[in-house]
């Protein structure tokens, strides 16, 4: 049994339509709902379009339960109070909100449907809409309709139906023109089979307004939004600082498009399914933490802008770790009536992938006192004295501010020479060293910064005689090379017969 409390199925206390003869309860629900979202994605070439939906949602009735089903009947219990109160008999499946529970309910209110009949998805049509490449007769409404059972522990049980019907349209990222082409604004004009009069249709009208969408040139004129000031990487991505004050800035959002009183916006970066690629789609997981806002909350997490006509927002420092990569994601969120019971919902979700860089220069100055000059903050100066120069420090991270902070070696000697000045022309380098001992298979493996600026290669060497050494490589056929996105290792491959030397890491500036 689920004991989960939960409320489904619920919309607001709304009066009734006008002409239709009932009166009027505080259990009524009726909500019809024109919806659209549309995602867009900005990179170094532009910006693109990446899905869409157009749906049509109409719910007349309302069911409401305190959290608590199973697929039998159950009795009241100290978590389920009144016990199994509502059986719903047909519709079950086809409902999402409902799918894999009950079919027994905690049924705590419930409405019927006094305005559209049920289960008669095939008399749901569009019969007016402004111009567009919407298909003409517009069919296919899924019925979501239910039949409730409620009152299951009376001896007066009533048979309750819910009508509700579904209409839904998808849009691929190659499908932005016929997206454009029929998500128009106008009024769209519904025709659905009434509940007592099944001849007689009653009309639904919704109006839809003008929205934003992803920046373009049309006729050489530039419309829609897109993210300003924005310096790419050469792999596609928006490079943040985590050490600074870090502004987002967009334009588009005008005062003609935009009801500030009525619509919202949120901000967010959401983490990557894969990390390495700018166009890759967002983690799904609903447990993710987004990267900002990163608290605890879900990855649904965003904070909600003060207005929908800002536009610009500033990230502080703290709040984002380098090496990340995400996705910025900036959500406009339109809910407007065309009458108390009718509305336009709407969502457009502007994205821009991000690159948290880990840039010295930024990192020990975030860290350094007031009144350190530039002289010490050099790769080269060790400003804390612990033997450790700056740029060592970082690379191995500990606190080139605190001498009682050095690189952790546990089980590795550092053999480490300070960066070459940018004036000598030689390249920065740091070396560790470890000694291995006998063993039957050998593994070495080092943590990468990443996303570093100045970039920095990684790799690891080995030596019988702390003398000669050899770098391994991929094709080595004594190892095995793993060079992941933030590790490095090698193992001892089957065929080795290695059983003692020498590791050592080195770590220096890419060319």
């Amino acid at each position: 049994m689920n004991f989960t409390q939960k409320i489904l199925l619920l919309a607001s206390s709304v009066g009734l339509l006008s002409g239709i003869g009932h009166s009027q309860t505080t259990s009524l629900a009726f909500e019809f709902i024109a919806n659209s979202s549309g995602n867009y994605r900005q990179g170094p070439a532009g910006t693109v379009f990446e899905s869409g939906v157009f749906s049509f949602n109409v719910r007349d009735g309302n069911f409401i339960y305190d959290g608590c089903d199973a697929p039998f009947f159950y009795n009241p219990n100290p978590l389920c109070p009144i016990g199994a109160t509502g059986f719903v008999s047909r519709g079950l499946d086809n409902d999402p909100l409902l799918r894999g529970l009950g079919p027994y309910f905690s049924v705590t209110e419930i409405a019927p449907a006094i305005i559209l009949r049920p289960f008669d998805p095939q008399s749901a049509r569009l019969v007016a809409a402004p111009p567009s490449l919407l298909p003409r007769p517009f069919l296919g409404f899924e019925n979501r309709s239910l039949s409730v059972f409620y009152n299951l522990r009376t001896d007066f049980i009533r048979k309750i139906d819910l009508t509700l019907y579904d209409y839904q349209r998808g849009y691929t990222a190659a499908e932005r023109k016929r997206f454009d082409g029929e998500v128009v604004p106008g009024t769209y004009n519904f025709n659905f089979s009434a509940l007592n009069h099944p001849t007689t249709p009653v009309v639904l009208k919704v109006n839809m307004f003008p929205k934003l969408d992803g920046f373009r040139k049309i006729n050489n004129q530039p419309q829609g939004l897109r993210f300003m000031n924005v310096a790419y990487d050469p792999d596609g991505f928006a490079r943040i600082d985590p050490f600074a004050l870090n502004t987002l800035q967009w334009q588009g959002n005008a005062v003609n498009l935009i009801a500030p009183g009525v619509d919202v916006a949120y901000l967010s970066i959401k983490r990557l399914l894969d990390p390495s690629n700018p166009l890759s789609p967002i983690d799904p997981d609903p447990e993710a933490i987004p990267l900002f806002p990163n608290f605890s909350g879900p990855n649904i997490a965003r904070v909600l802008l003060p207005s929908p006509l800002d536009t610009s927002f500033i990230i502080p420092p703290g709040f984002l770790q380098p090496g990340n990569t995400g996705l910025v994601d900036l959500e406009f969120v339109i809910y407007r009536p065309t009458s108390n019971l009718i509305f336009e919902r709407a969502t457009r979700r502007f994205r821009l992938p991000v690159r948290v860089t880990n840039n010295f220069a930024s990192a020990i100055l975030s860290s350094a006192p007031p009144g350190t000059t530039p002289q010490q903050l050099s790769a080269n100066e060790d400003f804390d004295g612990d033997g450790v120069s700056n740029f060592d420090e970082w690379v191995f991270g500990s606190d080139p501010m605190d001498a009682t902070s050095v690189p952790a070696t546990p089980g590795v000697q550092m053999v480490s020479t300070s960066p070459a000045s940018s004036g000598s022309g030689g390249p920065m380098l740091l070396e560790a060293s470890a000694e291995i001992g006998s063993a039957s298979g050998l593994e070495y493996r080092v943590s990468k910064l990443t996303e570093t600026v100045p970039k920095l290669r990684y790799a690891i060497e080995y030596s019988e005689d702390m003398v000669t050494w050899n770098e391994i490589k991929a094709d080595d056929p004594s190892w095995n090379l793993v060079d992941d996105y933030n590790e490095i290792k090698v193992t001892t491959s089957d065929t080795s017969a290695r059983t003692g030397g020498f590791f050592r890491t080195k770590v220096q500036v890419a060319n």
